[in-house]
Order: structure tokens, then sequence, then C-alpha cells
């Protein structure tokens, strides 16, 4: 795996795993050779580029456009919200790919795989609410730099994959398919955040631990007050910031601001702590916004 992609070959044949080869060859200078680690950081550092331009262009829309009826300017408020995340989430996969010369740990290679994924829901996700609000046809500015951006995103994953991810053994364990440690523990989970405590326990390190309860008995009376309590741009080295929600219905709309990261909320059990909304599409919500827990 690792020397056949350090083979240098050219941009047809890079491109010949992807799903829109020319498209993909479009991208790339047509005497370019090199090795398949040097086409997909070309290709994510691009996927950035494009994120960050869809981004400014989603933004300058909303601007210009202040009397869009309720839902069309949801839709867009999600799509904005969705490329934020995709460019920062491409932000971390060039950081990564462009830190080594070589394989990387299979950790490393399952976080990049989840983020590229991650991209490609995030924008067929942007793509349904703005088909709902009638905003992705294609006499729309919106439209081509949203189809280019989902090819583009698509040629990106499928270079990593074929190239940088590991083709399972015959034979592999289901933890290993299931991306799960031998510890239990999911194989992107940074391990600096556990302590081995005595015997096979393991004690979550933590930032910060509060309580949410409805009688007044714990830190916070609502969900929401305690996620903003919650520290910004947590690098998760520390450890996460716990939130324990006593047993109780919530009616909140629970949001987490992009910047809050490494937030762990737990219940106490089935049935007993209950998060409640009354978003809904009927009720003019975006299907984005409608999600509950």
């Amino acid at each position: 795996q690792i020397d056949s992609a350090s083979r240098v070959i050219s941009p047809e044949n890079a491109c010949s795993v992807t799903p829109n080869p020319n498209f993909c060859m479009s991208l790339i200078p047509p005497q370019t050779r090199t090795n398949f680690h040097d086409y997909v950081r070309f290709l994510v550092n691009k996927s950035l580029d494009q994120s960050a331009s869809f981004s400014s262009l989603i933004d300058h829309v909303i601007k210009g456009n202040a009397t869009l009826p309720p839902l069309a300017m949801a839709a867009l408020n999600d799509c904005l919200l969705l490329s934020q995340l995709t460019t920062d989430f491409l932000a971390s996969s060039s950081t990564t790919l462009n830190g080594t010369d070589s394989s990387l740990p299979n950790e490393q290679v399952d976080m990049v795989h989840t983020l590229l994924s991650a991209i490609i829901t995030n924008q067929q996700t942007c793509y349904d609410g703005l088909t709902q609000a009638s905003f992705s046809h294609r006499g729309h500015n919106l439209y081509a730099p949203l189809v280019n951006g989902s090819r583009l995103y698509s040629a990106s994953l499928a270079l990593f994959t074929h190239y940088w991810v590991p083709k399972l053994e015959p034979g592999r364990q289901l933890l290993d398919e299931l991306k799960v440690a031998p510890d239990g523990l999911p194989r992107w989970v940074d391990k600096e955040i556990f302590r081995h405590g005595s015997g096979r326990r393991m004690d979550l390190q933590t930032v910060g631990n509060v309580v949410v309860a409805q009688d007044g008995s714990g830190n916070y009376r609502t969900i929401t007050d305690a996620i903003a309590a919650a520290p910004f741009k947590s690098d998760g080295g520390s450890g996460y910031f716990v939130i324990h929600v006593k047993a109780g219905e919530y009616q909140e709309q629970v949001t987490i601001d992009k910047k809050k990261k490494y937030i762990m909320m737990v219940g106490d059990g089935i049935g007993k702590t209950i998060i409640t909304g009354s978003r809904s599409v009927g009720g003019g919500s975006t299907t984005f916004n409608s999600a509950t827990l």
C-alpha cells in the first residue's frame, strides 16, 4: 500500500480511482507527475480553498437578501454553518497530511477519513436544505459551486481512501472493522485524555464537571446554561467538559457552538433524562434544524 502510494504516476492514473476522473484531471496541471500522497494533498488543499470560497459566497447571499422568506433564510444559515464546519474539517485534514511525507498512524488515518467523509454529508445536507427552499435550481449562483464542491470533495475522499486507508485483510477482527481498539475505545479518541485506574477501570480526564438539575440541586437548571459554561476551542489534550443531566424532561432547543469541543453529556438513563423540542419541517424549520435527541 505504502510502496504503491509513493510511485510517481500521471494525473490520469491517480484520478482513475475517483467517481469522476475527467473532473479530477481538470483540476490538476496536465504536466504534473508525482506520487499519490501528493495528489491527495493537492486535492485536499484545493477543497479547503473551495470550501472557504463557498462560505464567503453564502454569507454574501445572506447579507444581500434580508427579505427572504424564513425557510429560505434558515436554509442558507444551515449551509453557512455546514460550510464553515467543512472548512474546519479540511483545515485539520490538510495540517495532518502536510505534516508527513509518507504514512500516518492508524489513528490519524481514521480521523482524516472520518472528516473527509463528514464533509460529503455536510454538502448533501446543504443541498437538501436549499432544495427544500427552492435555492438549488441550475440558474441560481449557488448551484455551480455547490455541485463542483461535491465533486471535488468526493475526489479527495476517493483518493485518500484508495491510497492512504489500509485495505481490510481477510480474517481481520471485527474490532478493527468497527475501528474500536482492544481497550474498547474508538480508535479516533485521543488516548491522552484517559488515565488508567485500578484494574481494568479507566477514569475520564476532565477540564470541568457540572450538573444540570431542574430542581436547582445542581450547578445549572438548563442544559443550555451548562453548555454556555464550557470553554471555547478546547484541544482535548486536558480532557472533556462533562455535563451530567439529571432525570427530568428538558424542553430546550440544545445547540452547541462549533468552537465548543470535547463536551460530553451524560444522562440518568433511557426514559429518565429526556430532551424535547418543538421544531419540525411542518412548523417551518429546515430538516437540519428539526433533528432531536
